[in-house]
């Protein structure tokens, strides 16, 4: 276990605490995760379902499913099969290229990793996760690393506990990036624990798949 981080922060996307907000996703970034994505990346198709029903719900089912046809052809998604992470990736990039929806990659990726976390807590994954973190965000925290390896072949994670009410958790390579993944801490935080969490990130590479995740509740 990591008992003290040091990361240097290469490309300048932070998301502070409090003051202004800056973005932690951007269309280049998420084009180098698409192009670093390789045919072993996947997710379970749970965690995909859930963040291609929300996309089709927020900005419209026809032109959603118009896209991810597209992209992944007539597939239908069965939860505990495993699909290419570059499927959700390009989706979400073809959204925000789309002039009549206005989108930012933020937008886009914090909404997919709030419904994916979702869609897996129904799991039988998510139920253990909860079991552990219930009343415990500090246990949440700590589990949280080995639940991904469950959910998706990618990355690597390391947890760090920084303090009695906070923890940070070293994302490597995680093909998501950071605002999917604020976003899945946030609801995890809320869903299990029932606190609100403060959930940021600091962003370590271009790419955006290197990033610390605070947290403190």
């Amino acid at each position: 276990m990591v008992t003290g981080v040091r990361v240097r922060v290469s490309c300048g996307h932070f998301v502070p605490g409090k003051g202004p907000r800056r973005a932690m996703d951007s269309k280049e970034m998420l084009d180098k995760r698409i192009a670093l994505a390789t045919s072993t990346d996947n997710m379970l198709g749970m965690v995909l379902d859930g963040a291609l029903n929300h996309l089709g719900q927020a900005y419209g089912p026809a032109k959603v499913n118009a896209i991810r046809t597209q992209v992944m052809g007539d597939k239908t998604i069965r939860s505990f099969f495993w699909y290419p992470v570059s499927s959700l990736l390009k989706v979400a990039r073809r959204l925000v290229d789309e002039p009549s929806l206005g989108l930012t990659c933020d937008e886009v990726m914090t909404g997919c990793g709030e419904h994916a976390f979702s869609s897996l807590l129904e799991s039988p994954v998510g139920k253990m996760l909860a079991r552990f973190g219930q009343g415990n965000p500090q246990a949440l925290c700590a589990n949280g690393p080995y639940a991904y390896t469950l959910a998706v072949s990618f990355g690597e994670r390391e947890y760090t506990k920084t303090g009695e009410r906070s923890a940070d958790v070293v994302f490597t390579r995680d093909l998501f990036g950071p605002a999917f993944t604020v976003a899945v801490y946030r609801v995890a935080y809320k869903l299990v624990s029932n606190v609100d969490a403060i959930v940021t990130a600091t962003v370590a590479n271009d790419a955006g798949t290197d990033f610390i995740i605070h947290t403190r509740w």
